[in-house]
């Protein structure tokens, strides 16, 4: 299963006389001389010229000198790589020694396999390990794919596809191998997400956990603007699932400033008049803190107790906050990994909220739940997701979405200026604090490093004593620094007392401050479109206009400034997101902090979506015939699910 990462076409095979320089060729011959050559520098290198009647090639292997024993004068082989327009050779050639009428090239003159090496193996080594490996066992690896699924998708036996994926005989077949090992990929990632929906839904440990919503209605008539109707809709499918038997799992997607927090505030306050605690976790301190002051200001008609717990959180918090739980009053808990201490108990937890789910992972979701019994689990996030995404990785939950801005948001607007217009940036900054408004400056290191990018510590130095913000306050935040130091620069920076924060990508995530209209972000080209988005999104979410300056590196390549230039022409988050699918594929989405789910090796998200969907659909009709996969006929299935996904599996089935 180890499968090459990429492929080298070594199949043109010419005439020594008809090579041309700067292409990828192949030539067969017989080595009419050879030698290892000792450099000035004192390495040994080895050399050896090659011909086929119609002319000779010279072939140069650097530190090679071992080729000696192998590559002997007279012997036959077949080399494939680039002659050097100067040097008139080819250097360091992939070759293959030919012993008989029916020697099998693995290394040259064919689709040449390139597979992720370790230290100690060459990529020859590795080829003939694997040509073994399908040789002997390639036949004996069990297929999980039922063979009636194979038959109705015409997909190959897993032998065969094993065999031409290693070593493909032409592109069609590695074609249909790829397929075929993606689907196999994609339906045991969708299995496990139809496994654990039908579960959820058919478990009978859920409980209905809304109130009749007289807490949320104070709420709503005190807020100083109206729901949008993607905000109402989102509340009403929330509250049907809270109002429902069957545990909810829902997924509430919304751009950034799109307004998440307030659709999860009211149906918290649909918990809690039922009797229900509500635990809110957030992955950073300062989001911890800013959204427990903005629940406690917007829940103030309703009269509910708002607590938050993090690390920062002092002795006398943690246990004013315990006795209040142990003695039955009923509050929205907020807090960071530190809900997640086995010491801390909530009673009657009825709703776990989740924000930002791809910073936590499903272990630690799962364990926030299995604090209640039960509870209904409400996960939020703001990086915007596209659907290939979504199926692939929160396909065990309902999806509602936020996808358009409040309509008393101001205008936004992005440029891209280059190093060189620095001090116009610096001037419109202070021009924007002139007329009362607040600035962030995003830098994508702490320390001067390898990168050719601006340190926070630098870049708040040289604001700092810039001359034209000399009468303005600068802040710096990053995340290095101490919990109360952090928590000092953000409340002084949102309560107006600094008029510039430079911050690394800390503020990324839910930092809210509405005065701020300015976000100028150095080093652009090394962050992803979807985190560039995020950053934008700090600003904007007040009613006036707020500028958003990409600032790329002066060695930002072409191909850098043209994704910059995505961000740039669209505010559509999930355009963007689409946008960075394609450039840079899925990364780390869910990746090794989602716990229990394998990196993909065959599949592609970005361009498997039609599979995606199919692999989908097999797995619905398969789970609704055989739910528990107990069928003889799903054997095989059900060994390969629990061999790879069991730790998934058992997280979400209760351990």
């Amino acid at each position: 299963r180890h499968v090459p990462r990429s492929y080298l076409d070594a199949r043109r095979f010419v005439r020594i006389a008809d090579l041309r320089p700067n292409e990828l060729l192949t030539v067969s011959g017989t080595i009419r001389s050879a030698a290892a050559v000792r450099t000035r520098g004192g390495r040994t290198d080895f050399m050896l010229a090659l011909e086929d009647g119609s002319g000779t090639l010279g072939c140069y292997f650097f530190g090679q000198s071992f080729l000696a024993r192998v590559l002997t004068k007279g012997a036959a082989i077949v080399v494939s790589g680039v002659v050097d327009p100067f040097e008139r050779r080819m250097m360091n050639p992939m070759f293959e020694v030919i012993e008989g009428e029916t020697a099998q090239l693995l290394h040259a003159g064919r689709l040449v396999p390139i597979h992720a090496l370790s230290k100690g193996l060459t990529g020859r080594m590795m080829r003939q390990i694997m040509r073994s490996a399908v040789d002997l066992v390639a036949a004996k690896v069990a297929d999980p794919i039922p063979e009636a699924v194979r038959h109705e998708l015409d997909l190959d036996p897993v032998a065969v596809a094993l065999a031409q994926i290693h070593f493909p005989e032409d592109d069609a077949r590695l074609a249909r191998a790829r397929r075929r090992l993606a689907f196999e990929e994609l339906l045991l990632l969708q299995m496990v997400m139809e496994l654990r929906r039908r579960v959820f839904t058919a478990s009978g440990l859920g409980m209905v956990t809304a109130g009749e919503g007289a807490l949320a209605a104070r709420v709503l008539a005190a807020l100083p603007w109206t729901l949008t109707q993607d905000q109402s809709t989102a509340l009403a499918e929330i509250i049907a699932d809270l109002r429902s038997p069957h545990p909810m799992h829902r997924l509430l997607l919304g751009d950034v400033g799109s307004g998440k927090t307030v659709v999860a505030l009211l149906a918290a306050l649909h918990v809690i008049e039922a009797g229900h605690n509500v635990a809110f976790m957030v992955p950073t301190e300062i989001l911890a803190r800013q959204h427990a002051a903005t629940c406690t200001r917007l829940a103030a008609p309703a009269g509910v107790h708002v607590a938050c717990i993090t690390s920062g959180s002092s002795a006398e918090e943690r246990r004013a906050t315990a006795a209040a739980l142990a003695a039955g009053e009923r509050m929205l808990l907020l807090g960071t990994h530190a809900l997640l201490e086995g010491k801390l108990s909530i009673p009657g937890l009825g709703l776990a909220i989740v924000d930002e789910q791809h910073r936590f992972g499903v272990r630690q979701r799962a364990t926030l739940a299995h604090k209640g019994v039960f509870p209904d689990v409400l996960v939020l996030t703001a990086t915007p997701i596209p659907r290939t995404l979504t199926l692939a990785f929160y396909g065990d939950l309902e999806v509602s979405r936020i996808a358009h801005r409040p309509a008393e948001r101001g205008r936004m607007v992005t440029r891209i200026a280059g190093e060189e217009k620095l001090d116009l940036v610096v001037g419109f900054i202070a021009k924007e604090l002139g007329a009362g408004r607040q600035a962030f400056v995003v830098v994508p290191a702490i320390e001067e490093g390898a990168r050719p990018v601006r340190a926070a510590e630098a870049e708040y130095q040289r604001l700092a004593a810039h001359p034209q913000l000399l009468k303005y306050r600068v802040g710096l935040l990053h995340g290095r620094m101490k919990s109360d130091d952090k928590r000092a620069v953000m409340n002084a920076f949102a309560a107006g007392q600094l008029h510039v924060l430079v911050a690394t990508t800390v503020v990324e995530v839910g930092v809210d401050v509405p005065n701020a209209t300015v976000m100028v972000v150095m080093g652009a080209e090394s962050f992803g479109l979807t985190q560039l988005h995020q950053l934008r999104g700090r600003v904007g979410r007040g009613r006036e206009r707020s500028v958003c300056v990409l600032v790329p590196g002066a060695g930002a390549s072409a191909q850098a400034l043209e994704r910059l230039e995505v961000v740039a022409s669209t505010q559509d988050g999930f355009e963007i997101a689409e946008a960075d699918l394609r450039l840079r594929g899925p990364g780390e989405l869910w990746g090794t902090r989602q716990s229990g789910l394998q990196r993909l090796k065959v599949a592609d998200l970005s361009r498997d979506q039609d599979l995606l969907e199919e692999a989908r659909r097999v797995a619905a009709r398969l789970v609704a015939a055989d739910p528990l996969m107990q069928e003889e006929r799903h054997a095989l299935l059900h060994h390969a699910l629990f061999d790879q996904y069991r730790d998934a599996l058992d997280l979400m089935l209760g351990g």
